[in-house]
Parts: C-alpha cells; sequence; structure tokens
C-alpha cells in the first residue's frame, strides 16, 4: 500500500533531518542518535510542520508499523525500505523543481502574436 502525501512528508522531513544532523557531525567521530520526542520537538520549533505534537507522533507511528523507520533504545532511524521511498521522493522534487525552472516567465516564447487585455 502506497504512502498518503502526508505520510510521505514526514518522512521527508525525517529524511531531510537525519542527512542534515549527519552532515553537522560529518567531521567528527560521533554518531548522532535521536527520540522520537527530540525530533517532534525540534520540528515544531523550526515550524517545519503545523501539527499537533500527538499527529506527529502517530504519523511516525504509522511509519514504523509500515517499516519505513525503526525505533529501538530510543533511537529513531529510517529503514532500507524508509530510505529507497525518501530517495524517490526527493529524485520526484528534484524533476518538480527543474520543470518549475524551465516555466519561467523568462524562458517563455511566444511563436504567435498574443492577444492582451487590460485586467
Amino acid at each position: 500500500m502506497a504512502l498518503t502525501d502526508k505520510k510521505k512528508e514526514m518522512l521527508f522531513i525525517l529524511g531531510q533531518f537525519l542527512m542534515e544532523t549527519d552532515r553537522k557531525f560529518a567531521e567528527t567521530p560521533l554518531q548522532v542518535s535521536v527520540s522520537k520526542a527530540e525530533f517532534i520537538d525540534i520540528i515544531k520549533d523550526m515550524k517545519a510542520v503545523s501539527k499537533t505534537e500527538r499527529t506527529i507522533y502517530k504519523d511516525l507511528e504509522d511509519l514504523q508499523q509500515k517499516k519505513y523507520l525503526i525505533y529501538d533504545e530510543r533511537d529513531l532511524r529510517i529503514s532500507k525500505k524508509g530510505l529507497n521511498e525518501y530517495e524517490n521522493i526527493t529524485k520526484d522534487l528534484e524533476r518538480l523543481l527543474q520543470l518549475a525552472e524551465s516555466i519561467k516567465a523568462s524562458n517563455i516564447r511566444f511563436k504567435r502574436k498574443i492577444q492582451t487585455k487590460l485586467k
């Protein structure tokens, strides 16, 4: 069963969060682990989501039940299945951003005369 848009959004936020924290501590011999409660507090403070804490927790639980993420010993991680889905989401996002870039007003060239009207 495919993920809903809200679950994909939560998986994307978690993936981005983990990638950025790994990047932040890349030069040190440290591995970052985060609990669900800490993750929820951080994304709420960053205003990454407008959901309530309980809703975020339920979304994480659903992702865990569908085996997109792993939570053991107070450590929140993305599973291999979740990482594959995260990569698919980022590929779709990149494709959409490329489309948006190519359809900017400066790139639009009309081949015929366009009739314009006053607003």
